[in-house]
């Protein structure tokens, strides 16, 4: 991207790439020195990190100042989220929640602490999403001892989590991961369990992009 107003340049494509409507989801864009800072909220965990890439790549930009927030599912208070992503926690026989440590607040979740291993990191961030009153999540999670990554780690993180999605067939489903873009195959039921596989997929810690190939048959 080569112009000059990097705040007119995202504007136009979170209207014309993302099809944000600016009037239902007014988006704060502002430079900040050489750093963009983009605020506001948005309906779909796509559209939040599609945003950012995008911004990422607009020439004079050195940095993005993340303030995006996902609409959340239904209001729940601080306390509410906290009791809730314990309690899913807890029901994970592999994790350990005592080693968990979650601070939220006004529904940002930050997650600390450690786990084994770097597909506990991402199933903990998942499950963190999937709490209705989330609005974002930061995985500052620590894996003991550390792992190398990679783009299949990455894509049997997101098998673990289709498996465990009551509102998905995973089944139905195939999944790649290839330089950290994961690729949608299969079949789904509906639109909304085509767009809570995809959801999922963008709910995965380290995940740049995601190409949503599933057909819809009811």
């Amino acid at each position: 991207m080569t112009e000059k107003d990097p705040v007119k340049t995202l504007g136009a494509a979170l209207t014309a790439k993302l099809h944000i409507d600016p009037r239902e989801c007014p988006i704060d864009i502002r430079m900040e020195g050489d750093a963009i800072v983009v605020e506001g909220t948005v309906e779909r965990v796509a559209q939040k990190k599609r945003a950012l890439f995008i911004a990422m790549g607009i020439k004079g930009v050195s940095g993005v100042i993340d303030r995006l927030r996902v609409r959340p599912a239904k209001h729940m208070t601080d306390d509410e989220i906290k009791d809730h992503l314990y309690r899913a926690l807890s029901e994970e026989p592999t994790l350990d929640p005592s080693l968990i440590e979650a601070e939220i607040t006004g529904g940002i979740v930050d997650l600390e602490g450690q786990v084994g291993s770097l597909s506990h990191k991402r199933l903990c961030g998942v499950l963190a999403w999937w709490i209705p009153g989330s609005v974002e999540v930061i995985n500052s999670l620590e894996v003991v001892p550390a792992e190398e990554d990679s783009p299949e780690e990455v894509n049997e993180a997101l098998r673990i989590v289709l498996d465990k999605d009551r509102l998905v067939d995973a089944s139905c489903i195939l999944t790649k991961t290839k330089d950290w873009v994961v690729t949608l195959e299969g079949t789904a039921r509906s639109e909304a369990e085509r767009t809570a596989v995809e959801d999922d997929a963008w709910y995965i810690w380290g995940v740049n992009d995601v190409k949503n190939n599933i057909k819809v048959v009811k």
